[in-house]
Parts: structure tokens; C-alpha cells; sequence
């Protein structure tokens, strides 16, 4: 009996570049983006995000994680950055809940900017 090998290959996802809201100037590059959620709407999938430097309108690709977002949580939201009449907007492929106060993560993350560049 002859058996057969097949090999299947997983397109890789590009890393997402960490910025800052108003650093987000290219479209349809992959960024990572951390907030806090000032509005969301679990119906549409579509919501705000606030990090300080500016507003990120975000629309969730994948309900699932609506569960993740609401008002006043803080989260890094992973997707696909574009610039519209609107301002910045994400579709965003992943959220990931962050369970640290946001003025403790932001210090940690300048200091290790400090210390990378």
C-alpha cells in the first residue's frame, strides 16, 4: 500500500508593529495597539479605544471577543490599522485583556523603550 505525505502550509501572520495611537500612520500595516475601552457596542462590534496620545475607532473580525471589551477595560488590541475620513481604525483580529493598572503598564512600557532604543 502506498502512502501519501501531504504537507500543509499555514500562511504567518506578520508581527504587529507596538505603537502608539497617533503613531499609527501607514494603512493596512498590522499594529498593536493598548487602551482603555471608552465606548463599545457588543450588537455592532464596534467601539473606541483611548491610549492617551488619541482615539482608535475598533472593529472586531471575530465576536468571540466581545467578551474581552467594555467600557473602562484596559486591553491591547491586535489588527490591521487604516486611515479614514474618520480618523484611525482598527479591524481587530485579537484582543488580550491586560490585568495592570494602565498608568503602572505605560510606565514599565517607556522605560523599556528607553532602554531598547
Amino acid at each position: 500500500m502506498l502512502y501519501r505525505t501531504i504537507t500543509i502550509v499555514m500562511a504567518r501572520r506578520p508581527p504587529a508593529k507596538e505603537v502608539y495611537v497617533e503613531e499609527m500612520t501607514d494603512s493596512g500595516v498590522r499594529y498593536a495597539v493598548e487602551g482603555v475601552v471608552v465606548d463599545f457596542d457588543p450588537r455592532t462590534g464596534e467601539g473606541k479605544l483611548d491610549d492617551g496620545t488619541g482615539v482608535l475607532k475598533i472593529i472586531l473580525e471575530n465576536f468571540l471577543f466581545a467578551e474581552d471589551l467594555s467600557v473602562g477595560s484596559f486591553v491591547r488590541v491586535i489588527g490591521r490599522g487604516y486611515l479614514s475620513e474618520e480618523g484611525r481604525v482598527m479591524r481587530v483580529e485579537i484582543v488580550n485583556p491586560l490585568n495592570v493598572p494602565p498608568d503602572v503598564y505605560r510606565r514599565v512600557k517607556e522605560l523599556e523603550r528607553r532602554v531598547v532604543t
